[in-house]
């Protein structure tokens, strides 16, 4: 299962900058991911469905953060301590 949660840069991405962002919406999000609005989208959707990513609403906008669940704190938290690795690296 994790293979489709993770299965794409830009699903990493959007995990990577959330947890280093925070909270977002979505004309932030696209922009900090530098993807196309539409994949973005289509890739944030999913997470949301796996429940790595929450939304919520508040007025017309719409705020996206990583869930709260440990879980997927933790999963952020590796996967960007493992970014900031390799980057030293390449």
């Amino acid at each position: 299962m994790i293979d489709k949660v993770l299965g794409s840069q830009t699903k990493v991405k959007i995990i990577l900058t959330l947890w280093r962002h925070g909270e977002m919406n979505m004309a932030a999000l696209v922009e900090k991911v530098g993807a196309a609005h539409q994949t973005v989208i289509q890739q944030l959707e999913q997470l949301i469905e796996y429940g790595v990513v929450e939304a919520r609403q508040v007025g017309r906008m719409r705020l996206f953060r990583i869930a709260r669940d440990p879980a997927f704190q933790q999963l952020a938290e590796a996967l960007a301590r493992a970014d900031e690795w390799l980057a030293t690296r390449v």
